[in-house]
């Protein structure tokens, strides 16, 4: 009688031993995936930090003013290029051809 109460609660310290291994086991995966997520907010985070300062120094006045001069061949308005329309003026008259540049080659300078 006395052994088998014995086996019983070996049995019962052994399966207590097995399932702390188990939670100790689980845990360290848990911290190991838990410290990969940081280091993965941590890389994205940095990414967002870049393309925003890439994002603010492409949206600069200055450079889009530049790209639409040299790519766009875009110009400014004049009083000479303006057409003028007047209330009840069915037709335009047509606008004068100025000559045209190539545009720049992305890359080109000036």
């Amino acid at each position: 009688m006395m052994t088998r109460i014995n086996f019983l609660l070996l049995f019962a310290v052994v399966l207590c031993a097995m399932s702390v291994v188990r939670a100790q086991y689980q845990g360290r995966r848990t911290f190991a995936a838990l410290d990969v997520a940081q280091q993965r907010a941590e890389q994205l985070q940095m990414d967002k930090d870049r393309l925003q300062v890439e994002y603010r120094a492409m949206s600069a006045p200055g450079r889009i003013e530049q790209i639409a001069r040299t790519e766009l061949d875009m110009r400014p308005i004049t009083a000479a290029r303006t057409v003028f329309v007047r209330e009840g003026q069915v037709t335009l008259s047509p606008l004068p051809v100025l000559p045209q540049t190539a545009p720049a080659k992305k890359g080109a300078r000036r």
